[in-house]
């Protein structure tokens, strides 16, 4: 990349480049951003946010824009502005704030084109509050508060146009809560309790509607176990678990139904270079090849060729600009 980065984003936008995030360059905060094209393997300038953020959340809005929301703009400072990147015009603009300068928060696309976006900390104390996005005013509106505070959590959006957070840091404490956020009736309802409490984890989207949820931290250690929710049952129960401990890792989709995650760090506090895909029909875990660097708060993105994106991270306090591109393989 054109800047060493951990703690970014990277988007997959509609014509298949990726577009990447501010984040940390060692301990600069960066407002810089630019954009992967596979068909030219290289990055390319895409403007400067109006802010420096890292932590933050990004979603790619139906119309292909992409909205970047919250984040911290300095040690301790978490921010409540938003900007929406414009792939046509590779261009930035600041859109209306949130309610509450938020960090380690979780965000959501909804069925009608709406952003969800939850919780996280705001520099004093854990938020249950949520704002809705509407990229037709480009304005936040209050939406009804989750039924605890969380920070360090997952939203996942389902196939029915509810949203799945699970998990996370309530205050001082990691929960095993879960709840559903219905849109169309602005409500939330709780689903089944996890088998832990955790928080720092990964969510993904199963084929089956249901979501995986796997690693992070339970209680003050770092975990392998992952476990599923079941839209039929409304509950969790236990899947197998990884081949080693790990959190503040990426985790996503892939386009047979399996799912990948890769790097973070152990409970040792080590770096990992380590990949595993979980397959949902076998319920079992396959180590990938390793990455070439061990990486930590790096992002990754599903490019169109099936092939996945991995950029920077780091074992902090450095970061790195170097990237790389897996290829899983067919599923045995």
């Amino acid at each position: 990349m054109m800047a060493p980065r951990r703690a970014h984003t990277a988007t997959t936008l509609s014509d298949g480049r990726v577009l990447v995030v501010g984040g940390l360059d060692g301990d600069s905060y960066l407002a810089t951003t630019e954009v992967y094209d596979p068909v030219a393997a290289q990055f390319v300038p895409a403007g400067t946010l109006s802010e420096a953020r890292a932590h933050h959340i990004a979603v790619r809005l139906a119309d292909g824009r992409v909205l970047v929301a919250g984040g911290e703009r300095a040690p301790g400072d978490p921010t409540d502005s938003a900007e929406v990147f414009d792939p046509a015009s590779n261009t930035w603009t600041r859109v209306g704030s949130m309610r509450a300068p938020r960090i380690d928060h979780a965000a959501a696309l909804l069925a009608d084109g709406r952003v969800l976006v939850a919780g996280g900390y705001d520099g004093a104390r854990t938020l249950a509050l949520v704002d809705v996005f509407d990229p037709a005013t480009s304005v936040f509106r209050p939406a009804a508060p989750m039924a605890a505070p969380r920070s360090e959590f997952t939203a996942t959006a389902l196939p029915d146009g509810s949203v799945l957070v699970a998990a996370g840091l309530g205050g001082t404490v990691r929960l095993a809560t879960a709840e559903i956020y219905e849109a169309r009736r602005d409500r939330w309802r709780q689903t089944g309790p996890l088998q832990a409490r955790r928080g720092g984890h990964v969510a993904v989207l199963l084929d089956d509607g249901g979501v995986l949820v796997a690693g992070g931290i339970v209680g003050i250690h770092a975990v392998a176990t992952a476990e599923r929710w079941s839209p039929v049952t409304n509950s969790w129960t236990s899947a197998a678990p990884m081949h080693g401990t790990r959190f503040w890792n990426t985790a996503l989709g892939l386009p047979d139904g399996r799912v990948l995650v890769a790097g973070g760090e152990d409970e040792d506090g080590r770096t990992l270079a380590s990949v595993e895909i979980y397959d949902p029909a076998a319920n079992t875990w396959l180590l990938a090849p390793a990455l070439d660097s061990p990486r930590s708060l790096m992002a990754a993105a599903l490019l169109d060729d099936g092939s996945v994106l991995f950029t920077g991270g780091g074992t902090p306090p450095s970061s790195l600009s170097s990237c790389e591109i897996q290829k899983p393989k067919p599923a045995q």
